[in-house]
C-alpha cells in the first residue's frame, strides 16, 4: 500500500504556480521565435533594380 505522507512529484510540480506561469509564457515565446526565424529563412530575397 502507498504511504499516506508521501507527496508525488507531479503534485510538487503543479503546486508551484510561479514555475507554471514562467513555463506558460516562456514555451510559447520560444516556439514563436523559432517559427519566426524559420519564416525569415524561407523568405525569398528581394530583387532591387536600379533607377
Amino acid at each position: 500500500m502507498k504511504e499516506e505522507g508521501k507527496i508525488s512529484n507531479w503534485q510538487i510540480f503543479f503546486d508551484d504556480i510561479s514555475m507554471l506561469f514562467f513555463l506558460g509564457v516562456a514555451i510559447p515565446t520560444i516556439f514563436y521565435v523559432i517559427w519566426g526565424v524559420m519564416e525569415l529563412a524561407n523568405a525569398p530575397t528581394a530583387v532591387i533594380t536600379g533607377p
